[in-house]
């Protein structure tokens, strides 16, 4: 069993690390299969499979392929940031969030202005 040693927190930003994880979470769901389903799918423990999710771990290429396989979905699928409603969500968040926020500010100093200069 090969990992990477490097460990994700929950500051790291949206790379392809947190996107496979997200992708993972969503289609092992959809799948209908639980840590421990999958675990015996790819030959490795539940905790494996629970450290991966938990962000402590990040599988092998050879591993990813038999995740994919057990899933019935592309292994490029997994990497996809737009292939599951949080990665999608995350994504409209980064690309969005600030001039949204903006936006938002604005209006609110406009509508003080107009109602402070009505009193």
């Amino acid at each position: 069993m090969i990992t990477s040693g490097f460990k994700l927190t929950e500051n790291t930003p949206m790379g392809i690390r947190h996107i496979f994880i997200q992708n993972l979470k969503y289609y092992r769901k959809k799948a209908g299969f639980t840590q421990e389903k999958l675990a015996e799918a790819i030959g490795m423990s539940t905790s494996y499979i629970g450290d991966m999710e938990a962000r402590e771990r990040f599988p092998s290429a050879e591993t990813i392929d038999k995740i994919a396989e057990a899933l019935n979905v592309r292994t490029s699928i997994l990497f996809d940031d737009k292939a599951c409603p949080e990665n999608i969500k995350i994504s409209f968040q980064r690309i969005y969030g600030k001039s949204l926020q903006q936006e938002l500010a604005g209006r609110i100093l406009k509508d003080i202005e107009d109602v402070c200069g009505l009193i």
